[in-house]
């Protein structure tokens, strides 16, 4: 198959996928991402077509299980100035959403070429889904008992989402040790921040951040990394988590209360 048979292949795949999810009352977008909202789960996963031909469709999925209250806790420690209501569109492809992605999978489906098959596919790989969820989460509870235990149990590999299962579960001390983990994403996702009052530039002073003096202002970078460690030192300490804490840090006086 060639690539631009490929592509029309894929245009036609994805018609029948949109017949598909309607049925099961899932969601489809244009971008290729599966997803349903089901209390107290977020479920999505984005497929791209590995290889089509020898009676067979190879899938890739990202798949991704999360609960879904983690978006918002996620969005207010990074801004807590910025109210977002989260759609699952939102949840599922955006860069506000909580990463929490399973090791991507691979799946061989049967098919045999033709337009009919089609929508046959699109409820195998459907079920297949349906599937993979069911037995991660059966093996979750059977395991860990819950989905934040899951993630406390894999905080090495990633101690963002054991953080907030423990922020989750009320315990800002434990979040702390995992935000506070060198394996912690988000310490090269920065925000441009410019610094407009005394208290900004002293917080960021103390903080020991480089602040950067142009034509334009004073602004300085603050990493996603940062503002999760401190919001779970500012909750420990009983601190109201506010834009001046989140964008320039917490006051040496702040963290030793």
């Amino acid at each position: 198959m060639t690539a631009k048979e490929l592509r029309q292949w894929e245009k036609k795949f994805y018609q029948a996928l949109k017949a598909a999810v309607k049925a099961r009352k899932i969601k489809l977008s244009a971008e290729r991402d599966i997803y349903k909202k089901a209390d107290p789960y977020f479920y999505s996963a984005f497929y791209s077509i590995a290889g089509v031909g020898d009676g067979k469709v190879d899938i890739t999925l990202h798949i991704s299980i999360k609960y879904h209250r983690f978006d918002e806790l996620q969005h207010s420690i990074l801004r807590p100035d910025a109210l977002l209501h989260f759609t699952d569109k939102l949840r599922a492809n955006s860069g506000a959403l909580c990463p929490a992605g399973l090791p991507d999978v691979t799946q061989s489906f049967a098919y045999d070429g033709s337009e009919e098959a089609m929508p046959k596919l699109c409820e195998d790989l459907l079920d297949f889904l349906k599937a993979y969820c069911s037995d991660f989460l059966a093996m979750v509870e059977r395991e860990y008992g819950d989905l934040d235990g899951y993630y406390i149990a894999h905080k090495e590999e990633m101690p963002r989402l054991a953080g907030l299962a423990y922020l989750d579960r009320g315990e800002p001390e434990k979040a702390i040790e995992c935000f506070s983990s060198k394996e912690m994403d988000g310490e090269n996702s920065l925000w441009s921040v410019d610094i407009n009052t005394e208290e900004q530039y002293r917080r960021a002073q103390e903080n020991g951040t480089e602040i950067y003096v142009t034509e334009y202002g004073t602004s300085i970078y603050r990493s996603r990394k940062e503002q999760f460690a401190d919001y779970a030192v500012a909750l420990k300490n009983g601190l109201e988590w506010n834009h001046d804490r989140a964008m320039y840090g917490l006051l040496k006086k702040e963290r030793s209360i």
